[in-house]
């Protein structure tokens, strides 16, 4: 097996010990290191001078035996030759000698001096010491005649047989083995001062030394961090600064946002007997057209020039902001007449983005604060309602907002609300207007146009409920529902032999793109018994402009492959690209009634018969709306016109009514003029 050795950093970081938070395991260690060291220095120094105490007694009593002995020795030499029998003070003698030797026996175990024989002695020194008590005792038990000789006897046990020397040697011997001990004592305390040095130093180098490495790079890390959060706090500003930026103005113009324009209309302290300001909500006219035709690069491009040139409108101290989409406010202290002005002479001229020239147009909602107490929001609303009114009124104009435009906006958020019902209840009833062949004055068809019976308001007009159908997403219901209505009563009066019946029907521009158009219309028209060439389908010249994702073209295409003709509404009036013309199946177009009602003036005859020729080119007929007077069909027939509806043949009328006129018109030849709209 081979050892991966680990890396120097890894083996040096438990001896460096550099985390702070470890700080106090080191601390705990040289303490306990130190505190290991003072008692070892403590026992020691304890042992020593218990072992001095120890010789110092032993010396004493070594000391006191030989005193002792001698005393034994002089007192029996007294003894020697007396015939007193008073040995009280020799027994005391003996009994201190024999005393003094058992204390000093049983107190110096270690050193074993009365059993050893000491330098140039012939036997131990207990023995010795035994030997010679026994003399002095039988010494005392002893008749007088015969002290002499034990006298002889303990002093040649004391002094011949050298237990004198050897207890002077006792001493001798004790003192210096105590010598040697302090010596071998003075030897452990200076290893155990190198040891504590070299503990120390050990100490100093693998903990103290650490823990400063540790503390200083702390330190140091800390004032890193220090630096790099103060970097970071820099950096922070400069993002907050940015972030509030862009929290506050649009990223694509620059300019304010709806925030900071909600902003700084609550900082402006107004005085509302000497300030007016002026609040103006510019909305580009049908700016979604724009994007869908030439793309969303150029729809920012022109808001970005848009923006530039609204900003000319204004002095620097007051504010334009874009607060979203096409739309841009203006706030100001000049009088909203003067603005207005400069705004349309800003946006009067095309302008050129990456080489093309865009034309735009503008709505503009706006009203005066006069400082009476009005909500921002209200403010911004009301802005709002008044720009819709103006786009909603032809656009290209600009509309002041006054409360009978809230009024209105009301009626219509609950037209709004009640269309459903309406729908589901049958309220929504088809009318029809009668359209004539001008060629011969007989009945061609009619178109169905719709109404409203509401149950409260009363009978209301397309031009009042279409644009709340319109903004509820319910167009596409509400034809369905027309559809079906109008198509129950034509087959009625073809059942009743009055009239084969052709009716025109009106798609609403979300019907016409609607991926189930073909699905729900084949089955309505399969349910109500007509036959395909009896209902032609009228679409807007919008439709063909804005179809979502090309599936008008589509639904139109499938609808001529069911046989089903379909006419362009309102022809003249928009732009539909004379491609589509060519490219969609068409059966015929309507003229609008702005190109009928000045006939027969010069120029509208100039328009009308360049139309008809396109028309005769292309294989279309021609529907001519507004034909009032019998003049007008007669100079349409004569330039080509084929069909004409208008007051003149009859107003649009409720069906009840409608039969009333079948009945007395439908197989008659009739003349444009008061006297047949009077039949109605």
């Amino acid at each position: 097996m081979r050892w991966k050795s680990k890396p120097l950093e890894v083996v040096r970081r438990p001896f460096l010990l550099r985390k702070p938070e470890r700080l106090w395991a080191h601390y705990c260690l040289a303490l306990m290191i130190v505190l290991c060291l003072i008692i070892f220095s403590y026992v020691q120094n304890r042992a020593m001078v218990d072992r001095g105490l120890l010789a110092a007694q032993a010396i004493k009593r070594s000391n006191g035996q030989v005193l002792a002995a001698q005393d034994i020795i002089a007192i029996s030499d007294g003894l020697v030759g007396a015939n007193a029998a008073d040995l009280a003070e020799f027994d005391y003698a003996v009994l201190n000698y024999e005393a003094v030797y058992a204390d000093l026996r049983a107190s110096q175990p270690s050193w074993h001096l009365f059993d050893d024989n000491l330098v140039n002695a012939t036997q131990p020194l207990h023995q010795k010491t035994i030997s010679f008590l026994a003399v002095a005792k039988e010494f005392a038990a002893a008749p007088p005649d015969r002290r002499f000789g034990l006298n002889l006897r303990l002093k040649q046990v004391y002094q011949r047989s050298g237990l004198n020397d050897d207890l002077l040697e006792v001493s001798r011997v004790i003192s210096a083995r105590f010598k040697a001990e302090a010596t071998r004592f003075q030897i452990q305390q200076k290893a155990m001062l190198l040891a504590s040095g070299l503990v120390l130093l050990a100490e100093a180098l693998f903990i103290f030394r650490p823990a400063q490495i540790s503390v200083v790079s702390s330190l140091k890390s800390m004032r890193k961090t220090t630096n790099e959060l103060r970097t970071s706090q820099e950096k922070l500003k400069k993002m907050n600064a940015q972030l509030e930026h862009i929290v506050r103005h649009d990223p694509l113009t620059g300019l304010p946002n709806r925030r900071s324009l909600i902003e700084y209309l609550d900082g402006i302290k107004f005085d509302k007997r000497t300030d007016e300001w002026s609040l103006l909500l510019v909305g580009l006219d049908d700016f979604k057209s724009i994007n869908d035709t030439i793309g969303h690069d150029y729809g920012d491009a022109l808001l970005i020039a848009v923006s530039n040139a609204l900003k000319s409108c204004v002095d620097s101290e007051h504010l334009v902001a874009h607060v979203g989409g096409d739309e841009f406010v203006l706030l100001s202290n000049e009088a909203s007449e003067y603005l207005i002005k400069r705004i349309f002479a800003s946006l009067n001229e095309p302008f050129e983005i990456s080489g093309r020239r865009i034309p735009v147009k503008a709505s503009i909602g706006y009203l005066t604060i006069d400082g009476c107490g009005s909500q921002t929001h209200d403010l911004l609303a009301d802005a709002e309602i008044a720009l819709q009114f103006a786009k909603n009124t032809g656009g290209k104009k600009a509309q002041a907002f006054t409360q009978h435009l809230r009024d209105d906006l009301g009626m219509m958020q609950q037209l709004q609300l009640d269309l459903p019902d309406a729908i589901r209840n049958g309220e929504l009833e088809p009318w029809f207007q009668p359209q004539v062949r001008l060629s011969d004055g007989r009945l061609h068809g009619a178109e169905v146009l719709v109404r409203w019976r509401h149950p409260t308001r009363g009978l209301l007009t397309p031009d009042i409920f279409l644009p709340a159908a319109e903004r509820a997403g319910m167009m596409i219901d509400l034809d369905h529902a027309v559809w079906k209505s109008a198509m129950d009563l034509a087959r009625g009066w073809q059942d009743e032999k009055v009239w084969r019946p052709l009716i025109s029907l009106n798609a609403a521009p979300d019907t016409i793109s609607d991926p189930y158009l073909i699905e729900r219309f084949l089955r309505t028209l399969h349910h109500s018994g007509l036959d395909a060439d009896q209902v032609v389908i009228e679409v807007l010249e919008t439709t063909l402009i804005n179809g979502k994702d090309d599936l008008a073209s589509i639904n139109i295409d499938s609808l001529a492959e069911c046989g089903i003709s379909l006419e362009l509404d309102d022809f003249g009036t928009g732009y539909a690209s004379l491609s589509k013309l060519t490219q969609l199946p068409l059966a015929g177009l309507k003229l609008d009634r702005s190109l009928i009602t000045p006939l027969p003036d010069q120029a509208a005859d100039s328009v009308v018969r360049a139309i008809l020729a396109l028309a005769a080119e292309l294989g279309l007929h021609v529907v001519a709306e507004g034909v009032e007077e019998n003049a007008q069909a007669i100079h349409l027939s004569e330039r080509g016109c084929g069909i004409g509806q208008g007051y003149g043949f009859g107003r649009p009328m409720p069906p009840a009514a409608f039969t009333t006129w079948l009945s007395a018109n439908a197989k008659s030849k009739l003349k444009a003029g008061p006297e047949i709209a009077r039949i109605a």
